[in-house]
């Protein structure tokens, strides 16, 4: 860039400034994002906290009833849990009605009366549920709230109303605190208010109670800070909050605090409480308490009440410095104006090597403040600001180059595939007739029952079928870094690892295999609108093999093309077959899974394929890693290694009894294999009974 660009960098820093002043909702967003990846990148320290999770979960629903349960059962629970040790029991629930009448019907005492004393002696804490109308003052506080400094509740989330616990239940609960937890615009929460308004009253948060009654303090301590932070005083904890008196939060790496199902507390099965503040609150789906986290797409609100308060005990909560924003900026325009004197003394490489140096820096100093003191730098912004005032630098130099390859794209699009025309563009001399050997990942995928169907279509319908189906597949691929080879009509080709370099090529065509495999449902509900009933629902198999492929610029002089060949394509085609025959969706060969090992994949079988002398082991690829890690699928994994050991050496006895514990362990993913299998040692020899071996597809 030159000195005629400087207004343009110039410009670039005052519509950023007046994006940061005015915060629409990308920019926010972005920020926001950022702020998300440091969570993931740098997650609380997962120290030994005494904080603890009674979950009602699925399992307590099925033991003990539906909810709302008994106020006696509730009672029993505190009660344990009191009797257990808890410094404090914290109910992320709301009890505003009496309990069910079947509870006196059933010669029980008042449950509610049970629920009270149990509160009262376990030292319990209620929720309250702050909203919007105007539904009545909250109740006299448990706690005292003294303020030192400037009124913070004008700054606080303000609410109208409460919705209050059963009179009964709140004068015996040594605390209560509001449950709200307030979503930023994604509807990801990130910060959990420790106290709030209702009205000029200021309540305290649920967390915040929680912490008060486990220490044995009377009251809450608010000093406004000149700088408009609000620092608490928790009984012997100080906890810095910001000017709308939320924390923000830092999670731990995992997505659940240290829990313990409510039906074990009520069997007994309690240890290690004593001195634990302890939460009670629901995981099951059913009970609708799900949030969403920077670091998990559905975890139980109690969840989030419990990383407040063990961050908080920690000191490891994460702060937004009240200088972030200026300093922000003013990185922005430093690295700005460094990258334009460079421009003018040393032309574009230098500038785009200080925007690049400069981006760099602002991620490292983000995350670095992050991993120390827990402070939240955005460096979303300068490096949104140096990226666009690298793009502006650049672009005339992309005009230009951009020119000397218009000619050859418009003289070879006709022909060759779009990737080949963008490397013919970049580097002319390769318009020859040749190629190298490479290690090939390939892969084919194929449309069953597509004869059958493409005899009663119409030719328009046919064409229409084709494409809704072979667009989502071959996106599927492009999106995983393949090349599209070519289509076959019914199905399509494609490989990893060419023209550009792919060291995890074998992980990348199994994971496009599960995506297509994964997409088949949404395929099938668009295909509604194009085919009758009775042909729906349509299935692929896919078939990928890895080895040495020669790959090139294949055909005649006049015409020709970018391909692969060699035995992994044959093998791909063949495995395509195979799987219709195992009836598994995707079938893969040795060295695919041996240079993927990290996929669920089990054995099928060693089978001589047409044009192979000796034979080849296949395997059915089920699922990622993270299925490879479930310990079901360990099981299942393990169960199949022994079946097929027994196929082929163990004997029919031992074939039939390894198949019975597969079977067993299969969750109906791999029947029609299994029937296979049991067909094959119904007849005389299973071992040399492979689907090719008796003369291959």
């Amino acid at each position: 860039m030159a000195w005629a660009q400087a207004p343009l960098a110039v410009a670039v820093l005052l519509v950023m400034a007046v994006l940061r002043l005015v915060d629409p909702v990308a920019v926010e967003a972005l920020r926001l994002a950022g702020f998300d990846q440091l969570q993931r990148w740098f997650p609380r320290t997962d120290e030994a906290v005494p904080v603890r999770v009674v979950d009602v979960d699925e399992g307590s629903l099925a033991r003990i009833g539906q909810w709302p349960w008994p106020r006696a059962v509730l009672a029993e629970l505190t009660q344990r849990l009191g009797e257990a040790g808890a410094a404090a029991v914290a109910f992320d629930m709301l009890f505003a009605e009496p309990g069910r009448g079947g509870e006196q019907a059933a010669g029980l005492a008042d449950g509610d009366m049970l629920f009270a004393e149990a509160l009262a002696a376990g030292r319990g804490v209620l929720g309250l549920a702050l909203v919007g109308e105007a539904t009545g003052m909250p109740p006299d506080g448990k706690a005292g709230i003294a303020v030192i400094g400037a009124d913070p509740s004008p700054r606080l989330h303000p609410f109208r109303g409460v919705v209050r616990n059963l009179p009964v239940l709140a004068a015996a609960a040594h605390g209560e605190g509001a449950i709200n937890a307030v979503p930023d615009r994604d509807g990801i929460i990130r910060r959990l208010p420790l106290f709030l308004a209702v009205g000029d009253r200021i309540l305290p948060s649920l967390a915040a109670e929680a912490l008060r009654v486990a220490q044995g303090a009377s009251g809450h301590v608010l000093r406004s800070e000149p700088d408009g932070r609000i620092t608490a005083r928790i009984g012997n904890l100080v906890v810095p909050a910001d000017p709308a008196g939320e924390v923000w939060l830092r999670f731990a790496d995992r997505p659940e605090a240290p829990r313990i199902s409510a039906w074990q507390v009520l069997d007994g099965q309690v240890e290690g409480l004593r001195g634990s503040i302890v939460l009670v609150g629901s995981s099951a789906a059913g009970l609708k308490d799900l949030r969403t986290t920077p670091v998990a797409q559905a975890v139980a609100g109690v969840d989030i009440q419990a990383e407040a308060v063990a961050a908080m005990l920690l000191g490891q909560t994460a702060t937004r410095p009240v200088w972030g924003g200026l300093a922000e900026f003013g990185y922005a325009a430093a690295v700005t104006f460094a990258t334009i004197l460079l421009a003018a003394w040393r032309g574009l490489p230098a500038a785009a090597t200080a925007a690049a140096f400069g981006i760099a820096g602002a991620g490292a100093t983000a995350a670095a403040a992050f991993a120390g003191d827990g402070l939240l730098v955005d460096a979303t912004m300068p490096m949104a600001t140096l990226g666009l005032v690298l793009a502006g630098q650049s672009a005339m130099l992309y005009r230009r180059a951009e020119r000397e390859r218009r000619r050859v794209r418009e003289a070879f699009q006709r022909y060759l595939s779009p990737v080949l025309v963008e490397r013919l563009a970049a580097r002319p001399q390769q318009l020859v007739l040749g190629g190298e050997t490479r290690q090939l990942s390939v892969l084919f995928c194929d449309i069953r029952g597509f004869t059958r169907r493409a005899g009663e279509l119409d030719p328009q319908v046919l064409t229409e079928f084709v494409n809704r189906m072979m667009t989502p597949l071959s996106d599927a691929v492009l999106e995983s870094g393949g090349t599209v080879d070519k289509f076959l009509g019914d199905g399509l080709m494609a490989f990893w690892n060419a023209p550009l370099d792919d060291a995890g090529h074998a992980e990348h065509a199994c994971r496009a295999a599960l995506a297509m495999a994964g997409r088949l449902a949404a395929v099938n509900r668009d295909l509604e609108a194009v085919l009758p009933a009775g042909m729906l629902p349509v299935a692929v198999g896919i078939g990928i093999d890895t080895g040495a492929c020669a790959v090139g610029n294949f055909g005649s002089s006049r015409r020709f093309d970018y391909s692969a060949l060699g035995e992994p394509v044959n093998f791909a085609a063949r495995f395509e077959g195979l799987s219709r025959i195992y009836g598994v969706p995707i079938v893969i060969g040795e060295a695919t899974r041996a240079a993927a090992p990290g996929m669920a994949t089990i054995p099928l079988d060693r089978t001589v394929v047409r044009g192979a002398e000796r034979p080849v082991a296949v395997h059915a690829l089920l699922g990622d890693e993270r299925m490879a890690a479930r310990e079901s699928f360990v099981r299942l994994a393990a169960a199949h290694a022994a079946l097929d050991k027994a196929l082929h050496g163990g004997g029919r006895d031992a074939a039939c009894a390894a198949l019975d514990r597969c079977r067993a362990l299969d969750d109906g993913t791999l029947a029609d294999f299994h029937a296979v299998i049991a067909a094959r040692l119904s007849r005389a020899d299973p071992a040399a009974d492979s689907p090719e071996g008796a003369g291959g597809l």
